[in-house]
C-alpha cells in the first residue's frame, strides 16, 4: 500500500472511531503479532515487519488500557492524519 492509501485508511479509521484521535498514553514497538492492524486491517506479521502497540488508559472505575496494534507505516500515517486534524 502506498502512503496515500495508508493515509486514507487512517482518516477512515479516525472518522469511524476505530482508533482514538489523540496521542496514546503508552506506545510500544516490537515484532509483528498475528493481530489485525487497527488502521489497515491486515495481520501484523511477519514478525520482521514490526508493529506499534498503542495504549489508552481507561477512565473511571474500569481500570486498564484499551490496546491497538498498528503497523509502523500505518502508525506514521495515523499520526500525520491525527496531527492534521488537530491543526484544522
Amino acid at each position: 500500500m502506498d502512503e496515500q492509501e495508508l493515509r486514507a485508511k487512517a482518516r477512515e479509521a479516525l472518522t469511524a472511531g476505530k482508533i482514538p484521535n489523540r496521542r496514546p498514553d503508552r506506545t510500544w514497538g516490537g515484532p509483528g503479532v498475528n493481530v489485525p492492524c487497527s488502521i489497515c486491517g491486515l495481520p501484523g506479521d511477519p514478525p520482521a515487519n514490526g508493529v506499534s502497540e498503542i495504549q489508552y488508559a481507561r477512565d473511571g472505575g474500569n481500570s486498564g488500557f484499551d490496546v491497538f496494534h498498528v503497523h509502523i507505516r500505518c502508525f506514521a500515517a495515523w499520526e500525520f492524519e491525527r496531527d492534521q486534524d488537530e491543526t484544522a
